[in-house]
């Protein structure tokens, strides 16, 4: 009788996942304004969610360089 095997493979750290992450977002393309809706609302919530990510980036950024000047 044959032992069936499940497919076990370790945990990815952290660092994996993020690397993984940065490589999709940076080669995925662009939705581009369409015809339809669905793609209107697709490219609507993309800039929305653009707009959102970067003001929280350059907060955090902005807080980072207060906390180092300010302990300085």
């Amino acid at each position: 009788m044959a032992t069936i095997r499940p497919d076990v493979r370790p945990a990815r750290r952290l660092e994996e996942r993020v690397r993984e992450l940065a490589t999709t977002v940076r080669w995925a393309p662009a939705p581009r304004w369409g015809s339809s809706t669905r793609e209107h609302t697709r490219y609507a919530g993309y800039l929305g969610g653009s707009i959102v990510g970067w003001t929280a980036l350059g907060l955090a950024t902005a807080a980072v360089i207060g906390r180092a000047l300010g302990a300085a």
